[in-house]
């Protein structure tokens, strides 16, 4: 009885098992990259389960090329960082400052140290040291990335400098205003303020700072997408004031800004001419300071253009004069550019290499 019933069982189950439907496969010729199967007969083309491989490693050069796409993220805060340091180099002290460096001794060391520095000096009704004060701590936290209480600094300077009639003071902090507000992207207000510092510098007749208004007013203009007007407002206005004042350091950076309008319009051509003449005045008269940029911005614009072999060498000169200036902060975004060129021409060497000199620097200086 107990061998019927056991009998019984392994009938039924060999039944059910060959009822379902199963796939008959042939093997195919592959190849093991793994190693991890020592015998197999890739001639065999029976009857017989498949072989499964694990997909081939990644080359080198597919691995260089999932780096320089993940890096693509970071692109954004090089390009934030640049402007951050353009910024920098725009902002301006008041000129009553040297008046209170006893107030600042020691420097205030946090955004709190610098407000009870300030307060003190509102509740003595000392206007002067008051916006004089609050103008640093803006500089301050703009230097420490502290973007809400520059804000805050800056406004409650200009409101402290508006209770006196220093009017050149007024004048530097609507300047830094505008030039945080074009920073920050709030391109209206920039206008506004840009306006302002106009009005109280076209009293002062000095020309270059009626050019450098115009400047403002122009690169806030371009970033509501006003182009042409902001195009005329550096050619007809800021330009002829800097060759009135024999300004020539203004007047490279006049056409910097007018070629970054273009760029930004994706007219290439137009761009690259401006920058040309700004490199060879800088060379001219043996001003220095900004050739890198301008060899930066002309890389970046022969890239864009598909010129790939003159954006190599324009970005390699960029190099070499950033580096001479110790200025790393672009010596990191040409090479954040330059391998990206070297990728897309397959020069993959020069692309691993560019890929660790950018590693490392922005490791450097990303801590």
């Amino acid at each position: 009885m107990r061998m019927t019933k056991y009998w019984f069982y392994i009938l039924t189950t060999l039944t059910i098992f060959m009822n379902i439907p199963r796939r008959s496969v042939a093997q195919n010729a592959e190849k093991d990259y793994t190693g991890a199967i020592k015998k197999y007969d890739a001639s065999f083309k029976g009857i017989g389960p498949e072989v499964y491989f694990l997909p081939p490693p990644k080359t080198a050069n597919e691995i260089l090329a999932e780096n320089y796409a993940e890096k693509k993220f970071f692109s954004k805060e090089i390009a934030r960082q640049l402007l951050l340091q353009r910024l920098l180099l725009q902002l301006r002290s008041t000129n009553n400052l040297g008046h209170f460096n006893y107030l600042m001794n020691p420097m205030p060391a946090t955004a709190n140290a610098w407000n009870d520095a300030i307060e003190g000096q509102k509740k003595a009704e000392n206007w002067t040291a008051g916006y004089a004060l609050s103008n640093e701590a803006a500089l301050f936290s703009i230097k420490n990335n502290d973007s809400s209480n520059a804000s805050a600094f800056l406004y409650q300077a200009l409101s402290l400098a508006n209770r006196t009639d220093n009017r050149d003071d007024i004048a530097t902090i609507n300047l830094n205003i505008s030039n945080f507000q074009l920073y920050s992207g709030d391109f209206e207000r920039a206008e506004e303020s840009a306006q302002n510092y106009h009005t109280y510098v076209m009293k002062s007749k000095s020309y270059v700072e009626q050019a450098n208004a115009w400047l403002l007013i122009a690169m806030a203009r371009a970033g509501q997408g006003k182009y042409k007007t902001a195009e005329n407002n550096i050619i007809r206005s800021a330009i002829p004031l800097f060759n009135k004042a024999k300004a020539y350091e203004g007047k490279i950076f006049a056409w910097e800004m007018l070629a970054e309008i273009y760029f930004n319009q994706h007219k290439y051509t137009e761009a690259q001419w401006f920058l040309l003449q700004a490199r060879d005045l800088a060379n001219a008269k043996k001003l220095s300071s900004e050739l890198a940029e301008i060899e930066y911005l002309l890389a970046s614009s022969k890239q864009k253009d598909g010129n790939f072999k003159v954006a190599i060498k324009e970005f390699v000169q960029a190099a070499e004069l950033a580096a001479a200036e110790n200025n790393k902060q672009l010596s990191l975004a040409i090479l954040d550019k330059l391998g990206e060129v070297y990728l897309v021409l397959k020069d993959y060497p020069s692309a691993d290499q560019t890929y660790k000199a950018y590693t490392q620097l922005k490791n450097e200086l990303y801590k």
